[in-house]
């Protein structure tokens, strides 16, 4: 018979780590999957390194040359076994009952299609960094709101339903947001969910995609803001598009406060016409990341000016904290101009 699970792990001169990777999911509390790992062109000890593990749940593919990571995941994609695909990549550690927890929440939930959770950050040698956390949302509907903003999964906890993805075609040439993109796709035509768990041991290095390759990701990126507006029927610019992609970065100086108010006035008429998200909930999504450029502008003097703004305000979404934050930065703007 088949496993129910599908681990997946693309291997790239991964002989640092791959080891103990592999172990994390060979001592897993629920043992029905099998093991995928697909060597990618790898020129180290990868590969000598996997094959000194005899357990028939590991199958290892390997690419006749280094073929990135967008091919690499649709190979696994193509061979899986599993009614399910969990990732884990191979630098990575999962806490041990990982699958268990994210395999019963499908048997419980068989709508949704998409499931991850929260990750802890460890160093080089294993041990934890300070800001040791990789915290995401676990409300449904907010996971799906703020993927219109930034990446509401640790990819090295998902896991999803191999049918859905096969159903969308995989992954697209977006690398390395190939799986920021997937998530979107995913989400805007099933539920998806985040556990209220840590589910793995993420671990942050030099080597790590996202330092490597910052600069692509920032390109590809900008292609996905463009397409999720496309989606929005905004018909945004370039100005927009990369207004969109501050957001993400949460660089909130990066961009005039009219660039942003014109953003935010357009997703929210956007929403009302489609009703893609829960009208109030989205809107003071949209306050609260209003709220958060006025407080972080430089110039603080119309703060209470610019957050009164007819578009985007509500007295209901101004919490009492943030109004006095607001208060104390325009009286410190009054003081500097009287003085």
């Amino acid at each position: 018979m088949d496993p129910k699970i599908t681990v997946f792990m693309a291997a790239y001169n991964a002989e640092t780590y791959i080891s103990e990777s592999i172990k994390s999911i060979l001592t897993q509390t629920f043992d029905d999957f099998e093991l995928l790992i697909v060597n990618d062109g790898s020129t180290d000890r990868t590969i000598d390194i996997i094959k000194e593990f005899t357990d028939p749940r590991i199958r290892v593919l390997s690419n006749k040359k280094n073929e990135g990571l967008v091919y690499t995941r649709n190979v696994c994609l193509k061979e899986a076994k599993g009614t399910y695909i969990a990732v884990l990549d191979s630098d990575d550690i999962a806490i041990p009952d990982r699958l268990a927890q994210q395999y019963n929440f499908f048997i419980t939930n068989p709508e949704f299609a998409l499931c991850g959770g929260h990750g802890l950050v460890i160093n080089h040698t294993g041990a934890l960094v300070n800001d040791n956390r990789l915290t995401v949302p676990v409300n449904a509907e907010k996971i799906k709101m703020t993927l219109l903003f930034l990446n509401t999964f640790v990819n090295s906890t998902v896991m999803f339903k191999t049918a859905v993805l096969r159903e969308l075609d995989g992954y697209k040439n977006f690398a390395p947001a190939e799986d920021y993109e997937l998530f979107i796709r995913i989400a805007d035509k099933y539920p998806v969910a985040n556990l209220d768990k840590i589910l793995v041991k993420y671990r942050d290095h030099e080597h790590n995609t996202s330092v490597t390759q910052s600069q692509i990701s920032t390109l590809k990126i900008l292609e996905i803001k463009k397409i999720q507006l496309q989606n929005l029927n905004i018909h945004g610019d370039k100005r927009m598009a990369d207004t969109f992609y501050s957001l993400l970065k949460w660089d909130f100086n990066a961009n005039s406060l009219t660039d942003y108010l014109s953003l935010f006035t357009n997703l929210k008429l956007a929403n009302k016409s489609l009703k893609k998200y829960p009208e109030r909930d989205f809107e003071k999504m949209l306050f609260d990341y209003w709220f958060q450029i006025i407080l972080t502008r430089k110039t603080k003097m119309n703060a209470l000016v610019f957050l009164f703004n007819k578009n985007l305000f509500k007295w209901s979404y101004l919490t009492p904290k943030q109004f006095r934050k607001t208060f104390k930065l325009s009286l410190k703007g009054f003081g500097r101009l009287s003085s």
